[in-house]
């Protein structure tokens, strides 16, 4: 099933930021962003002011939502990361701190953890109020930690990037350093994402929308909730449940249909081959007759020594190489008349054979040029056929047969 995982993710979501100040007051903003699998567009940006809603009237409340909490209520600690379990971190942090009452975040880069934590009255009250405007909240980050997915596409070529109160410090390496906050923190120029112009405002609800849609090539920066985890992994399982449905369903259409084909064609082939019964019992006489021809033609193609148009000059060659010195060669025969099998017919031959004759004053000679032989690609076979020594000459005559 992986060809089908990039139907199993969210492909559509929005972020939405609820910075709260001092006094209470809260700005919402908020970044939809789609994805076809390729690229990642932004649909809406939107800005309210202490009105969640007034959201709603302005945004579909079937998109998934990534929340982000920030401001006021938010607790941010940093310390050098330890190679000790997530308790021993949380202790050295806060002391006492009952996990119990928070949502907690980690964020770690290079050497430095960060911690965030929200209350959880905090948290889900904020929660509560989008659901009662029928939004549907997927994931939870805290501060601006969620931006470490996608600060590399904005058009910020410095060690620090500033944005809507926020600085974050990194090194040469792009670790993140530090992060302060203040109202005077502010960009000093237009933010893009690649050639499209973002307010500043919207940086962080942008980022919390990314990494929503992009939960399974990257590992969000989000606060362990069980609910909006818990309601995550219930949405992708449907949405797996529906493509592994539709994959079936397609299954099955299309064996149906190649059924329906195959069926159609046999039928048509049955009613194609009943037409031509008749023909074919008429032909059948000429067809014993014409094979009758082949085979006699095949049977004197094999009389006249026929074997495949092998290219004989080529394979005299390669024999010839392999000669040992000590060894003449007198005669080649390739397919030779069979002297033993002679009818009215007129000559046979020996089919795919060559037959080798010659003088050696040694048979060691002669077998060790039939064992060079033995090792070429086309020889089937290859043998002494016999060796006399001739006293009156002092030397033997020998006959080899090789198969091919």
């Amino acid at each position: 099933m992986g060809l089908l995982s990039p139907y199993y993710h969210i492909n559509q979501a929005a972020g939405i930021t609820i910075d709260i100040a001092q006094d209470g007051s809260y700005t919402i903003n908020c970044c939809q962003v789609s994805t076809d699998h390729k690229q990642l567009t932004i649909e809406k940006k939107l800005g309210v002011k202490d009105d969640a809603e007034g959201l709603a009237k302005k945004l579909d409340n079937k998109i998934p939502i990534a929340l982000n909490l920030s401001g006021k209520g938010i607790l941010t600690k940093q310390v050098t990361a330890a190679s000790g379990d997530e308790q021993q971190d949380m202790a050295k942090i806060i002391p006492n701190l009952n996990v119990d009452d928070f949502y907690l975040q980690q964020f770690t880069s290079n050497d430095q953890l960060f911690v965030s934590l929200v209350r959880k009255t905090l948290a889900d009250h904020w929660i509560n109020i989008l659901e009662q405007q029928g939004f549907t909240i997927l994931m939870l980050s805290l501060g601006p930690f969620a931006t470490s997915h996608m600060l590399n596409q904005l058009n910020v070529y410095e060690s620090d990037v500033v944005f809507n109160g926020i600085q974050i410090n990194r090194d040469a390496a792009l670790n993140w350093t530090a992060v302060q906050y203040s109202p005077a923190f502010v960009a000093p120029f237009i933010l893009k994402i690649g050639t499209e112009p973002i307010d500043q405002q919207l940086i962080m609800p942008y980022a919390a929308a990314f990494q929503l849609v992009l939960a399974d090539k990257l590992e969000p920066v989000k606060a362990k909730v069980d609910a909006t985890d818990a309601r995550y992994l219930q949405i992708i399982g449907t949405k797996k449940l529906k493509v592994t449905g539709a994959l079936i369903l397609g299954v099955f259409f299309i064996l149906l249909l190649l059924n329906f084909v195959t069926l159609s064609w046999l039928n048509s082939e049955n009613s194609r081959l009943d037409g031509q019964a008749s023909l074919s019992a008429n032909s059948n006489s000429d067809m014993q007759v014409l094979t009758e021809q082949i085979k006699a033609k095949e049977a004197l193609l094999k009389d006249m020594g026929w074997d495949g148009g092998f290219n004989k000059a080529r394979l005299i060659d390669q024999l010839a190489a392999l000669l040992p010195g000590e060894v003449t060669l007198k005669e080649i025969a390739i397919n030779p008349a069979d002297i033993n099998n002679k009818d009215s017919r007129g000559q046979h031959f020996l089919d795919r054979r060559i037959k080798l004759s010659g003088n050696s004053q040694q048979v060691i000679a002669v077998n060790e040029w039939i064992a060079r032989i033995k090792t070429l690609k086309w020889v089937k076979g290859a043998g002494l056929d016999n060796f006399e020594f001739d006293n009156d000459q002092n030397t033997g005559k020998f006959n080899i047969i090789i198969n091919y």
